[in-house]
């Protein structure tokens, strides 16, 4: 038994490649639906993403799981994005086991990419994790992540403004990564922006 709601925010539009791995611990599917920018959107940020639509989607959906773990009786929820894999077999356990780190973090991420190591210092538990030692150090880390009930409001707060959901994370929450993942990025479907 885990101590979090599990749930895995999807596209209409493609397979999950994650729920075979995980349909043994009965999580919560979260459908993103093709939402539409505002009419007239014109986004005060710019040059984040190639496509305003998808990032939106995107981000909505990262907010729906996050309602809906709301919804759930669990204090913490890991929040999946349908491509995400596993690549060790205890990554489970893991999970369980980083829970203790959001006494110290607002934020647990599994899986980083696009970041310099240099910008990272090391925080060891059980397993090896990173936090951003040079503010606004660069990361696309929303793959795979566990956020704790009191961040649920400020995670439900935001806008969309053209900054995509990973950039929102880094740039608003105090969080650490581990490093190496325990998941793998398959984008053999495409990516949930496009």
């Amino acid at each position: 038994m885990h101590s979090f709601e599990i749930v895995v925010v999807t596209s209409p539009k493609r397979n999950s490649l994650l729920l075979p791995h995980i349909k043994h611990l009965n999580p919560v599917v979260s459908v993103t639906p093709n939402y539409e920018l505002p009419a007239r959107f014109d986004p005060p940020v710019k040059g984040l993403t190639y496509n305003h639509l998808g990032t939106y989607r995107c981000f909505k959906g990262h907010q729906d799981a996050i309602a809906k773990a709301k919804d759930s009786k669990y204090d913490y929820a890991l929040i999946f994005e349908d491509d995400a894999v596993p690549n060790i077999s205890a990554w489970d356990i893991l999970v369980e086991d980083s829970v203790c780190l959001l006494k110290s973090f607002e934020l647990v991420s599994f899986h980083g990419r696009q970041h310099d190591l240099g910008n990272f210092a090391c925080y060891y538990s059980n397993y090896r994790f990173m936090y951003p030692i040079v503010k606004g150090s660069w990361i696309v880390a929303a793959l795979a992540y566990l956020v704790p009930r009191e961040q649920y409001d400020k995670l439900l707060a935001f806008e969309y403004d053209g900054t995509p959901w990973d950039i929102v994370l880094y740039r608003n929450f105090k969080y650490c990564l581990m490093e190496p993942s325990c998941f793998d990025h398959d984008r053999s479907q495409g990516s949930l922006v496009d």
